[in-house]
């Protein structure tokens, strides 16, 4: 599966450059027409894309049972729109864009296939580690592996951290 999404991603990235290269060169008559190519560009779009499901799924289900009741509350008292949603709405679903936020950044630090297939010249972590493992284990990869593992653990509990302490609730 993981295949099949990184080929069709580079499909459709090509096809979309294919589309739009041309009307940025006729934009740009001076023939300094800039031009989309794969790289970094392509790279955060593509995981960014892939991401994005694991995100929506992540916050509907947060959204869905949070408490309609408080918002409710918040327009009969006259709160701003703007209001309600820093007050009330940010705080009940920030759980869930932190979930999201560690589970896609996990998957897309994870996906060798699709930064295979949509990096252009560029070259990720991931494709570097598995290009250097072909010839062998390094102490470099090991040290890599190891900062990967550490940099994950405190990301982890910087997260319980942040979600353990909750929403403050003071005197108004």
């Amino acid at each position: 599966p993981g295949i099949v999404i990184g080929i069709a991603t580079l499909i459709a990235l090509v096809t979309l450059f294919g589309w739009i290269n041309p009307i940025l060169a006729s934009l740009f008559p001076t023939g300094q027409a800039p031009q989309l190519a794969m790289g970094m560009g392509s790279l955060i779009a593509a995981h960014g894309l892939f991401a994005m499901a694991l995100v929506i799924i992540i916050l509907r289900a947060r959204l869905s049972g949070m408490d309609r009741s408080l918002m409710e509350a918040s327009a009969d008292l006259y709160a701003p729109p703007f209001a309600t949603f820093r007050q009330i709405t940010l705080p009940l679903i920030f759980p869930g864009i932190l979930a999201g936020f560690l589970l896609s950044f996990t998957f897309s630090f994870d996906d060798f296939i699709v930064a295979f297939f949509v990096a252009g010249s560029e070259t990720t972590l991931p494709i570097y580690v598995f290009s250097s493992i072909r010839r062998g284990v390094t102490p470099e990869i090991n040290a890599i592996g190891t900062m990967v593992l550490a940099t994950s653990l405190v990301l982890l509990i910087a997260a319980q951290v942040i979600l353990r302490r909750g929403p403050k609730s003071g005197a108004a």
